[in-house]
């Protein structure tokens, strides 16, 4: 499944693409083995600290819209 983040969204949603999480970290909470993140270009602020990280052959993978286009700070 993709989740897909933006943190310019009007207000946070429930991770589909017309509908996207305002944080990371709100994707990290029900991303699971095989998930991908997908974030949309833009600074984000908060610590993230997923309760999952995936298994060896299905791992969570965290990546930006644009290359280089999502900071974590």
């Amino acid at each position: 499944m993709i989740i897909y983040v933006d943190r310019n969204a009007g207000r946070s949603g429930d991770g589909t693409k017309h509908s996207p999480y305002q944080t990371i970290s709100e994707a990290a909470f029900v991303a699971r083995p095989g998930d991908e993140v997908l974030v949309a270009p833009g600074i984000y602020l908060k610590y993230v600290d997923p309760p999952c990280v995936g298994e060896p052959e299905k791992r969570i993978i965290y990546r930006s819209e644009v290359n280089g286009g999502a900071i974590q700070r």
